[in-house]
């Protein structure tokens, strides 16, 4: 019996999936087809699989539920369309989204990450925030969402890919602090180019004032981006800008044709 890692290939395509299949040949993995022109299955004998690497269109919440049978936090990685209208409910149901084509550095990636470092099961809901500015390791970042225990961010140069390293810390301006994560998946923006990058990281730091700082920039109610102040109307006193005209107008005298004007008030 193999010893390598297993991989649930659940690919209807029978091109895409016998790629699929020898890329990870080729990475010593052993893929296991879940899904082909005559075969859906979720129950698999022998060694539980490493992660699945799925046609989106098949991840169905049904389906979904099933290939984590055991292993809730079994990792999924969809294949799917630019524009997939189910990329984002997929995503916050923890499932990797990758942009066709897939080339197999982008899968190898995807699946020595998930590999060494497996996906941490999200306890609380995601909430996106408005593309908040931060940095990493002097690199500019943009944190697109965040959770309790983790945070999804984007770097849109090939410098602020390299400082995604297995452990980084996110400077976030807002916060005055630098918050350690644990890097937990890496893929290309959707609609970014080579250029850009997102990545998915968990909390790292267990002290009670980072936490509780972490808590209020996830918070939907009382977070930073639903509350930050608001701009008020300027205020002018009676020495600001109306005073000063009152008491110039009061001192210049009456000139040219309305000083000839008859003065017709009460005596």
């Amino acid at each position: 019996m193999s010893s390598s890692p297993r991989v649930g290939v659940a690919c209807p395509r029978p091109g895409e999936r016998a790629a699929v299949c020898d890329w990870l040949r080729s990475a010593a993995y052993e893929p296991v087809v879940l899904v082909d022109a005559c075969l859906v299955t979720t129950e698999v004998s022998g060694p539980p699989l490493l992660l699945v690497v799925a046609d989106a269109s098949l991840l169905t919440p049904h389906f979904l539920l099933a290939l984590r049978k055991g292993d809730p936090n079994r990792p999924v990685l969809a294949i799917g369309e630019a524009g997939d209208p189910n990329e984002s409910t997929l995503t916050q149901k923890g499932v990797a989204f990758h942009i066709r084509p897939l080339d197999e550095a982008a899968l190898n990636l995807a699946v020595s990450l998930a590999h060494s470092e497996g996906r941490a099961l999200r306890r609380s809901t995601r909430h996106v925030v408005p593309r908040l500015p931060s940095t990493i390791e002097g690199e500019s970042a943009v944190i697109i969402d965040v959770s309790d225990e983790g945070v999804r961010l984007e770097v849109g140069s090939s410098g602020g890919a390299r400082r995604l390293s297995p452990q980084f810390i996110v400077h976030v301006p807002v916060l005055r602090m630098g918050v350690p994560m644990q890097r937990v998946w890496v893929r290309s923006a959707p609609g970014g180019g080579d250029r850009k990058v997102q990545c998915g990281a968990s909390l790292l730091s267990t002290d009670e004032r980072t936490l509780n700082a972490w808590k209020r920039l996830s918070d939907p109610i009382t977070g930073w981006h639903a509350a930050r102040p608001k701009a008020s109307p300027a205020k002018v006193g009676h020495d600001g800008l109306f005073g000063r005209m009152s008491s110039l107008l009061s001192s210049t005298p009456i000139v040219g044709s309305l000083a000839q004007l008859p003065w017709k008030g009460r005596s």
